[in-house]
């Protein structure tokens, strides 16, 4: 076999050590081709501790597209809590949603309309307005009380 057949790409490696292909990355930087010590410790450290098991992901797709089809994420995952006994963040809940495209009802609000000041007639002038019953120009300019 050539040198060229025994390469993996780091998509292939990650799916057979059950990594991530990031952790692949990472473990591609501290590769040293006179040890075999880095995937030992990769293999040893196994998948995330905190990554869902498969039958937890189905249930959570079979309960967002049956029971509580239609509602917003939030909601979903405080019914998971209540209902199902599984602790799952709102973002767990969405990033799983959002990889077999489901997407919320929420939408996100429109910006509100804000009514600018009208342009004056000539270049320079500007509104100015001023409640204060002070004379702040001396009396230059007839200040009546």
């Amino acid at each position: 076999m050539s040198q060229k057949e025994l390469r993996l790409s780091v998509r292939e490696a990650a799916r057979l050590l059950q990594l991530s292909e990031r952790q692949m990355q990472r473990l591609k930087r501290r590769y040293r081709p006179d040890s075999v010590a880095w995937v030992h410790r990769a293999i040893a450290d196994g998948p995330c501790p905190g990554l869902l098991s498969a039958a937890v992901r189905r249930t959570i797709l079979e309960l967002a597209r049956g029971k509580y089809a239609g509602g917003y994420d939030s909601h979903l995952c405080e019914k998971l809590k209540a209902a199902g006994n599984l602790g799952v963040s709102r973002e767990t809940v969405r990033s799983i949603l959002r990889s077999v495209h489901l997407a919320s009802l929420q939408k996100r609000r429109p910006r509100q309309y804000r009514a600018r000041r009208l342009r004056r007639p000539r270049f320079g002038m500007m509104a100015l307005t001023d409640a204060s019953r002070h004379d702040w120009l001396e009396g230059r300019i007839g200040w009546q009380e």
